[in-house]
């Protein structure tokens, strides 16, 4: 990556809570654990793993070499320990919406932290929706529909889970995405634990928006959560053709339940976007939609399966995809409040790999094919 964008990036970053300086923070605040077993230190980062909790305890992949060796990489200024997505998104220049973002928010007294501030579960892929970007591993009803292939057996033993009680009352955050979170039984235990431990751990879950029940109300009644609902669509027929299975009007119905609730709690609410091929001609429209609820948009970069995403177009068709985007930022931008930034980052972003300087490497291509 060019020197003066990293020195760029850095510039647009808040240091006054960290001790020192990384190009992420994520290995020094957090785990995120995967249906596999596997323990990350984020979503992204699929290439090196800082643990297995098959064969590891938390405590020992917390405080191991693997993940030693990341926060190492980072504080030194190289992506190189799995962190290409990253590099990939940073070397646009384009800052908005970034994935290492999120990390930046969370206070990093010391280099060697006792507990994480922070942890991801993505244990589960109990899910009733079959989207089309999406496969068995995240959904049990592709699993079961379209691989027709026997339920995934859970990677998570009663031991993780009594350990995992005594880093709860540590956390600042937890999330919890992947699959269907509402419909986990995983994601239940830790909310009972939570509860019967009488903590209030700030919960933020990602979800698609079907359900919201008895069950899903007595979570939100005694824990705080943030929610951030998947659309992936602005029209019902857009919406219910990429995330096959929903019933608009029941979604839309929750959204609004779901946004009453976190405006009630003075908790976080937000929409989140796969913007690909299907969908990037109405994201306009969903930014807009975004800013009626006074919420903010959080974008993914679709990378697989090829067929779907923008960044396996030729540079000459994301281009053309540029060019109507931009066209659209005409009559948008003056009508943009809240969510004009995150509109016209995403536009740089495309214009700039579109004009080849942020291509996708075959080492990333090859990753995004694993995760």
């Amino acid at each position: 990556m060019e020197l003066a964008i990293l020195n760029s990036y850095n510039s647009a970053r808040d240091f006054s809570e960290k001790a020192f300086k990384s190009l992420c923070y994520a290995p020094h605040t957090s785990l995120y654990f995967s249906m596999n077993g596997d323990v990350r230190v984020c979503c992204h980062n699929w290439s090196y793993p800082a643990g297995n909790i098959i064969r590891q305890t938390i405590g020992e992949i917390w405080n191991g070499d693997a993940l030693k060796a990341i926060r190492t990489s980072l504080e030194g200024g190289s992506f190189a320990k799995g962190c290409g997505y990253c590099e990939w998104q940073i070397a646009t220049g384009s800052f908005v919406n970034l994935s290492t973002s999120k990390w930046d928010l969370l206070p990093v007294p010391r280099q060697d932290p006792e507990w994480p501030l922070q942890m991801e579960f993505s244990i589960g892929n109990t899910c009733n929706l079959e989207c089309i970007m999406c496969d068995g591993k995240a959904s049990s009803a592709i699993r079961a529909h379209r691989e027709k292939l026997p339920p995934l057996v859970s990677a998570y033993p009663d031991r993780f889970f009594t350990e995992l009680r005594s880093y709860l009352p540590h956390l600042k955050r937890a999330k919890f995405l992947g699959g269907e979170p509402f419909l986990q039984s995983e994601c239940a235990r830790i909310w009972d634990m939570m509860i019967e431990d009488g903590l209030s751990v700030s919960c933020h879950v990602t979800t698609n928006g079907s359900q919201f029940n008895a069950r899903v109300e007595r979570f939100l009644e005694k824990l705080p959560f943030s929610i951030s609902v998947s659309l992936d669509g602005y029209r019902k027929e857009t919406i219910e053709k990429i995330r096959v299975n929903t019933q608009y009007e029941v979604l839309m119905s929750n959204v609004s339940r779901f946004r009453e609730y976190t405006s009630e709690r003075k908790t976080g609410f937000g929409l989140t976007y796969c913007l690909m091929r299907p969908n990037w001609e109405e994201f306009g429209d969903y930014c807009l939609f975004a800013d009626s609820l006074d919420c903010n948009v959080f974008v993914n970069a679709v990378r697989t399966p090829a067929e779907v995403s923008l960044y396996t177009l030729s540079p000459a068709e994301l281009g053309l995809i540029a060019d109507s985007l931009e066209r659209q930022s005409e009559g948008l931008l003056p009508l943009l409040k809240r969510n004009k930034a995150i509109w016209k980052g995403e536009v740089d972003r495309i214009r700039a790999r579109a004009s080849g300087l942020s291509p996708m490497s075959d080492k990333l291509k090859i990753v995004s094919q694993n995760a």
